[in-house]
């Protein structure tokens, strides 16, 4: 059994200011809040345990408060948030940690993932995405790509992770999770020789899994997943009508 951390602390970004919510998390798309679809696919995971909220307190909890074990306020920044919840469930096995604005998030590409995850032992999961894949189902959709030698991909915005190992190396997860969205800013994290393969096309996956055992002793793994809406978190305004075009079906 493993919990799950869903981050919720959102910021005034473009979709607060347009659709005039204070938590872009809490933004209603097709009868139901952005966070209700993380938590319900979530919910149908049976591996799944516990699920923390990091947000606003009252503002989530007056909303969704009864789906989860506990609402707790969010921290400066992506890390801070994360680390708060893994101090309420206090747990030493691997964690899930979620964006709430997943609208197409569903219970079975979870399952896939952590599938996926069980079957090399790692410290760190991070979800990457083929992009003829993304752009297959969410071509109108903005996203950043990267060019490795195995292929072009996105990342995705789910982790899974060790927390004794989380303890240990704050300073660097906090950097990744910050920069989760940026697949050039994560490369930089881990190295010029890294650099310079990814800008002479010889870079590969195995080359960064690789560099981050050696550099920081964590064994992190980057899973190929077929499901692009584990990559799409709805943050810009154009992404609300593709989720919405979607759901509809």
């Amino acid at each position: 059994m493993t919990d799950a951390i869903v981050l919720a602390g959102g910021g005034e970004g473009e979709i607060e200011k347009k659709f005039g919510v204070t938590n872009r998390s809490l933004l209603v798309i097709k009868d139901k809040f952005m966070i209700e679809y993380v938590i319900e696919a979530l919910k149908s995971v049976s591996s799944i345990k516990r699920i923390i909220v990091v947000g606003p307190i009252n503002e989530i909890k007056s909303r969704i408060g009864g789906l989860v074990e506990e609402v707790v306020p969010p921290g400066k920044n992506p890390f801070e948030s994360a680390w708060k919840g893994l101090e309420v469930l206090q747990t030493r096995e691997k964690v899930l940690v979620s964006g709430s604005d997943l609208p197409l998030l569903k219970g079975e590409m979870v399952e896939d993932f952590l599938l996926r995850c069980s079957k090399e032992e790692a410290d760190f999961y991070y979800p990457i995405i083929r992009r003829e894949v993304y752009e297959k189902k969410l071509n109108d959709s903005q996203r950043t790509f990267v060019r490795l030698r195995d292929g072009c991909f996105t990342g995705g915005d789910i982790l899974f992770l060790n927390p004794q190992v989380m303890e240990k190396k704050k300073e660097w997860i906090s950097r990744i999770i910050e920069n989760r969205k940026n697949p050039v800013a994560l490369a930089r994290l881990i190295g010029a020789k890294i650099i310079f393969k990814y800008f002479t096309k010889q870079l590969t996956i195995k080359d960064v899994e690789e560099r981050v055992d050696k550099v920081l002793g964590i064994r992190a793994l980057a899973v190929i997943t077929p499901y692009p809406e584990m990559g799409f978190d709805v943050d810009k305004v154009g992404h609300v009508q593709v989720a919405e075009r979607i759901l509809k079906k």
